[in-house]
């Protein structure tokens, strides 16, 4: 029966500790709607919310900033920056999206009278928009086709925020472009355009074109070449100013 006892209590003991938050950044939460992967330079809003633990009182206030990967803080980058919070309600934070490619986190702490006792994060990137575009020509110049609307897709996937609305010249020409703001995986991908309702008799509609991605931060690339141009002109000037000996026999005495 102690036995029995000493399982029943072991596991609720367990439970228990499963049941605690896995530390105290349990209290601090940053959303987002949406995805991580935003354009650069633009903005985009966060909200952050502190909520209470058991027995915590105190004014509640927040600091904000956003890191690099090498964890440099980018000026500027949160508004506001700094502030109160009421327990369990929402304060909208505004990120400016760095001009630079690359991951970024945006990190909160919150502290309870002046002391620290969160830090939440939330990492996301920066890219360079992908445009994608297609010519489109109607096969009879004479349709009635003023404006029809069309989405992209990718690699098969229709994608909802792509819609746009076309007009053709009275040539029956135009095209149609879209900004794919994404961080895809691999280099090789397909779109293609489809109308709305169907409109097989312009010519462009329903292709489906191979593009390639890849990634244009060429910082570390630049800083190794800049590197190894050290290297070589220091080996030059090494070799340059390195005295000549002359190994060659002395003249024979006459």
């Amino acid at each position: 029966m102690n036995k029995a006892a000493f399982g029943i209590m072991a596991l609720l003991a367990l439970a228990a500790f499963c049941l605690v938050p896995a530390g105290a950044d349990a209290a601090g939460e940053i959303t987002h709607d949406g995805t991580n992967v935003y354009k650069v330079s633009t903005s985009e809003d966060f909200t952050i919310v502190y909520t209470y633990e058991p027995g915590e009182t105190g004014e509640i206030t927040y600091s904000a900033k956003v890191v690099d990967k090498s964890g440099n803080t980018q000026s500027n980058a949160v508004s506001p920056s700094s502030g109160s919070l009421d327990s369990g309600f929402g304060e909208t934070l505004t990120v400016s999206v760095p001009s630079k490619t690359g991951t970024y986190k945006l990190v909160v702490e919150y502290s309870l009278d002046d002391e620290k006792v969160s830090e939440s994060e939330y990492v996301f990137k920066a890219v360079n928009p992908i445009v994608l575009t297609v010519n489109l020509t109607a096969e009879d110049a004479t349709l009635n086709l003023e404006e029809f609307g069309v989405y992209f897709y990718v690699d098969g996937q229709k994608l909802d925020d792509s819609y746009k609305t076309i007009t053709l010249s009275a040539d029956g020409t135009g095209s149609v472009s879209y900004d794919w703001i994404a961080d895809p995986e691999g280099s090789k991908h397909t779109f293609s355009v489809q109308a709305v309702g169907g409109a097989s008799m312009i010519k462009g509609l329903d292709e489906v074109h191979t593009f390639y991605t890849e990634d244009n931060d060429y910082t570390m690339i630049i800083v190794l070449a800049f590197v190894i141009l050290i290297a070589l002109i220091i080996w030059a000037v090494t070799i340059y100013r390195r005295p000549i000996k002359n190994y060659g026999k002395p003249k024979a005495r006459r």
